[in-house]
């Protein structure tokens, strides 16, 4: 009798964690799932922190052609909203609403000392009616009906605890890149953007295998994708066998095609990305059936906070500023009265 019940111990144990075993073995970056163990299951309350001047930020409506000034709590609101769904836990919307201050502060600095032609005074673009970069309250009472209240007042009541913090290195805002999945391991700035900096580099982010569509496919079949390929290079050479069109693959450390040799021409990853739509750099090319499908790993550039990282991170216990000096490392959080503004 003793032996049947150990037995049936030992089938639900393999029932239950056959599945995750399975989700981890799916991908080539298996990372160890206990390393966030040393958080500690705590949440971080911080009082408003107020600002010496709310300069405001001028953004430039894509679809109006106006330029509207909003405050700079408002425009946290309305690009938390835009980027992190309400729905995410409160240390990751922390998390964003810090990183997203900053990186739009760093444009603000950057746009006062030397003006785009092209934004006519501006510090950057947004389309308000499609949810890019920033959308208003309104917006929000449209989109989310009878959810708003609860859904606004969850977003306001953490970027109240946060506002006023930005990320900083040497008394300066910080490139607080971000990206809605990676693959399982961040990229470094470097491999991406082509520019060297030492709190964008790559670590593990092991949670964003267990977002939904991590994975995802595309397929196009031959006709299609050698017509893509000879309107976007004219000079490119295939040749007659489809499966000799593909010949190499020059990755990161992290997985993203860095280059891609397709017939004649070596290429940019990120070029076929865009070319094909696909949601990420991170994939991998078959030929089969007169096809080539696509199989995508993550969403976005892969720079920076990974967004599902962050939630995965916030429901193992850690607070919004574990999460971004995970993801930010060789930065420190400070009010921004404490920016070189110079």
């Amino acid at each position: 009798m003793q032996n049947v019940f150990i037995c049936l111990i030992i089938l639900v144990f393999i029932t239950i964690t056959i599945p995750f075993l399975s989700i981890k073995s799916d991908s080539r970056k298996n990372q160890p799932q206990n390393l966030y163990s040393n958080f500690k299951n705590k949440k971080s309350y911080v009082k408003n922190q107020h600002i010496k001047q709310d300069i405001g930020f001028k953004i430039l409506d894509e679809a109006s052609g106006n330029i509207i000034d909003v405050k700079d709590l408002d425009f946290i609101y309305g690009t938390v909203a835009c980027e992190m769904p309400p729905s995410f836990s409160d240390e990751a919307i922390k998390a964003q609403a810090v990183a997203a201050y900053t990186y739009y502060c760093r444009l603000r600095s950057k746009e006062t000392q030397s003006p785009s032609k092209n934004l006519n005074g501006a510090y950057f673009t947004a389309n308000i009616a499609n949810w890019k970069i920033y959308t208003t309250k309104e917006q929000m009472q449209k989109r989310w009906g009878k959810n708003f209240d609860t859904l606004y007042s969850k977003i306001t009541s953490n970027v109240d605890c946060v506002y006023g913090e930005v990320l900083q290195e040497n008394g300066e805002f910080i490139l607080s890149a971000y990206h809605a999945i990676s693959g399982g391991q961040t990229e470094k700035s470097s491999d991406v953007f082509g520019g060297e900096l030492k709190y964008l580099t790559s670590v593990p982010s092991p949670g964003d295998l267990y977002a939904p569509n991590y994975k995802t496919s595309a397929e196009f079949s031959k006709e299609e994708f050698k017509s893509k390929l000879l309107n976007k290079w004219k000079d490119i050479t295939l040749g007659e066998n489809p499966e000799k069109w593909i010949s190499g693959t020059n990755r990161t450390e992290s997985g993203m095609v860095k280059f891609i040799t397709i017939g004649s021409k070596e290429v940019k990853g990120t070029e076929i990305r865009e070319l094909f739509n696909l949601r990420s750099a991170d994939f991998d090319i078959n030929y089969t059936d007169n096809k080539f499908i696509f199989t995508v790993r993550g969403y976005g550039h892969g720079v920076g906070m990974s967004q599902y990282g962050a939630e995965y991170m916030a429901k193992q216990g850690a607070d919004y500023k574990q999460i971004l000096s995970w993801y930010y490392p060789n930065t420190t959080i400070c009010n921004i009265n404490e920016i070189n503004h110079n």
